[in-house]
């Protein structure tokens, strides 16, 4: 796996120090689009709605199977979604999963199994979990409380990366419709994003509202 591959996850999953990366990089195996235009369907089927197209290149990491449809997220965005197996050629083999027992959940089952894995498999291999509580509120209101020792192992660029992750996956979740994420307890240290008319706005300590 190329070392812009292997940064791409890191940015989406945002819960690694570099230092750790390698051995980290994936939860499933990781294939490339073979196709010159794939579709990103909703759901395993050729009914399903086109969420976004993939062209030929791209990474995606296996999330799931069913049939000959193959559930995954594009590494380069963080979004989601199925495509058909025959237009992926595998480039990597996850080593996850070859142990006596499963990563333990990560909070996120309920809202995306995927990026549960994701989260929970690198947690098992840093030592500590990402989350300490994951709120649902109304009006599309989503808050994540990490653990101590995230927070403490973590710089602010991995933080705000972590945010973003949050973000993509609670708006999959929403499909599409308004939502805020907040990583960390009420007060100046969270990171705050939320959709506005103008597109997401992201706060937090030493951030402007920005678009």
């Amino acid at each position: 796996m190329s070392r812009s591959t292997i940064m791409v996850l890191v940015a989406v999953l945002g819960l690694a120090g570099t230092a750790s990366v390698p051995a980290l990089a994936a939860s499933g195996d990781i294939h490339a689009v073979t196709g010159e235009k794939v579709n990103l369907r909703a759901g395993p089927s050729d009914d399903a709605a086109v969420r976004s197209t993939i062209m030929r290149g791209e990474d995606v990491v296996e999330l799931r199977r069913e049939g000959s449809w193959m559930g995954v997220r594009v590494l380069r965005t963080g979004e989601e979604g199925w495509l058909f197996s025959d237009l992926v050629k595998r480039q990597s083999t996850s080593t996850l999963g070859s142990g006596d027992s499963a990563p333990a959940p990560a909070g996120f089952g309920k809202l995306s199994p995927g990026f549960d894995g994701l989260v929970a498999s690198m947690g098992e291999q840093l030592g500590y979990r990402f989350a300490d509580k994951v709120e649902q509120g109304a009006n599309g209101m989503l808050r994540v409380i990490p653990t101590q020792e995230w927070l403490y192992n973590t710089s602010r660029d991995t933080k705000m990366f972590a945010a973003l992750a949050l973000y993509q996956m609670w708006k999959n979740y929403n499909n599409g419709k308004p939502v805020t994420v907040t990583l960390g307890v009420q007060g100046p240290a969270a990171i705050t994003i939320a959709d506005a008319a103008k597109g997401p706005e992201l706060t937090g300590p030493a951030f402007s509202p920005a678009r």
